[in-house]
């Protein structure tokens, strides 16, 4: 099978300056396979047999086997009533302290601990933050920045922990992350203004749909004006900036395994750090109590920081259960093997979505639909959506929606696609979603860079064992979607 890798050209962006930007415009000649002789056809037929024995295995391997060995897991947990992680009491049957052990060592942080939701994760980090960080200080004296694209979880946690006053959403780029200049003029700004001191800051940075802005500058600002870093890594675990994994950056850091993640338990989710005193308030936040603590083995903090904190925190009961971590476990083992496939068949997609538009669409056509690339070369990605921002005719960006998307996208989900619109103001990846926030700082005219960045730009999930069968037809609805909507 032939590897498609997104090429790097010139092109303009969003505001019409010159930038470099990933396309599939640029495929090798081999992407159009030649018109088949009738000798062939025994040799198609062999083809077609082969690429479906392919996909079977892909099936088998990454989704197949770690269910019915979740199952299995399941059926001792069941029969031996060991569905509570403190009930446990074989060590091989304790999934959850298995899964943290695991997912700790991957991202190569000291402690973990499992949740029920990777929203209630941020929400303790943030209150681990307040306890730990900033003992002394009210919570309208730290500020909070934070995703101006993300889910609205992210912004919902940051209100459950307290900070709803605080919270200042940060501009995204055209490439979707963290607009790092407007952070910094926000940064500055506060400081000016005399509300908010050096060093009382929180930057909650949302890795959303997998896209890592330059770490090197998160930390030089983290740095230089003393705020401390949550990595909220739903979307990013297993990306990496520079070799470094994403989720190691930050004094906290959390992940998602509801449904549609890299790991999925339907529910779920697991929050990391090095510090004894948060982990500590974490564990007993979840609904440790009295000696249970020592059932986190090694992943507890030392007794006497413990001690602190058992009968101060209030319990929230938010565990994950054993159950969860029954089916979480064989994931995790075929999790990089689910990375390297989402990546091959992304880069595959991308060739060959090209190659369609030039046949289908005509000539020239490909610069019209881009594949929207990483912020920077230095993160290594996992591809397990897919972002398409449709571009005007001559390749520019359109500054509004144009009129023929929305008979796009219905006519993709006509073909049982889950695609979607970000700028529609019912996603709740959209800002304008976020009801429960200031009125004042949810419109356009606060975050123009955003509202131009998610204009024209679709999403659409990805499957693990998705393989180039899968992706020749969507490629090929894709083209054909949009000849028939765009293409006059």
């Amino acid at each position: 099978a032939v590897c498609w890798l997104l090429q790097p050209c010139v092109c303009v962006d969003l505001y019409g300056r010159a930038c470099r930007m990933a396309t599939f415009s640029q495929v090798e000649a081999t992407a159009m396979p030649l018109p088949k002789r009738t000798s062939e056809v025994e040799s198609d037929n062999d083809s077609t047999a082969e690429g479906s024995s392919i996909a079977a295995s892909v099936v088998r391997r990454l989704v197949e086997m770690p269910r019915e060995q979740g199952l299995e897991n399941i059926t001792l947990l069941l029969e031996l009533d060991m569905l509570n992680r403190y009930q446990a009491k074989k060590p091989e049957l304790n999934f959850l302290l298995q899964s943290e052990r695991a997912f700790a060592k991957l991202l190569g942080m000291k402690y973990a601990c499992a949740l029920n939701s990777g929203g209630i994760a941020i929400s303790l980090g943030l209150e681990a933050m307040k306890r730990v960080l900033f003992p002394d200080d009210a919570f309208d004296k730290i500020r909070v920045y934070s995703n101006a694209f993300t889910f609205h979880a992210v912004p919902s946690a940051c209100v459950v922990a307290g900070f709803a006053e605080t919270l200042k959403l940060i501009e995204a780029t055209e490439e979707l992350v963290l607009d790092l200049d407007h952070l910094e003029e926000c940064i500055k700004e506060d400081l000016a203004s005399g509300r908010f001191a050096n060093g009382k800051m929180i930057l909650v940075l949302s890795y959303m749909r997998g896209r890592v802005p330059d770490m090197h500058r998160v930390l030089e600002l983290c740095s230089r004006y003393e705020m401390q870093l949550l990595e909220d890594s739903a979307h990013g675990y297993g990306c990496s900036f520079d070799g470094r994994m994403c989720g190691s950056f930050g004094v906290v850091s959390t992940i998602s395994s509801q449904a549609n993640k890299l790991v999925n338990t339907g529910e779920g989710g697991m929050v990391f750090t090095n510090n004894e005193d948060m982990q500590a308030f974490f564990i007993f936040s979840a609904g440790s109590y009295e000696e249970l603590w020592r059932k986190h083995e090694e992943l507890a903090p030392p007794e006497d920081v413990c001690i602190k904190y058992k009968c101060t925190v209030a319990n929230k009961s938010v565990r994950m259960t054993n159950l969860q971590a029954a089916l979480m476990l064989p994931q995790i083992n075929v999790m990089q093997e689910r990375i390297d496939q989402h990546n091959a068949m992304y880069n595959y997609l991308a060739g060959r979505t090209s190659a369609k538009f030039e046949e289908t669409c005509g000539e020239g056509s490909s610069k019209r639909m881009v594949f929207i690339p990483q912020a920077h070369e230095l993160v290594g990605p996992v591809y397990d959506s897919l972002q398409l921002r449709i571009m005007k005719d001559d390749g520019s960006a359109a500054q509004e929606e144009l009129p023929e998307l929305s008979s796009f996208l219905k006519m993709m989900q006509g073909r049982k696609y889950s695609i979607a619109k970000f700028s529609d103001p019912a996603n709740a990846r959209n800002y304008k979603s976020w009801q429960y926030l200031k009125g004042e700082d949810i419109t356009p005219e606060v975050l123009p860079k955003t509202a131009r960045a998610l204009v024209n730009v679709c999403d659409l999930r990805m499957l693990c064992h998705d393989t180039e069968r899968e992706m020749e037809k969507l490629a090929t609805d894709i083209a054909e979607c949009f000849k028939s909507c765009f293409v006059k």
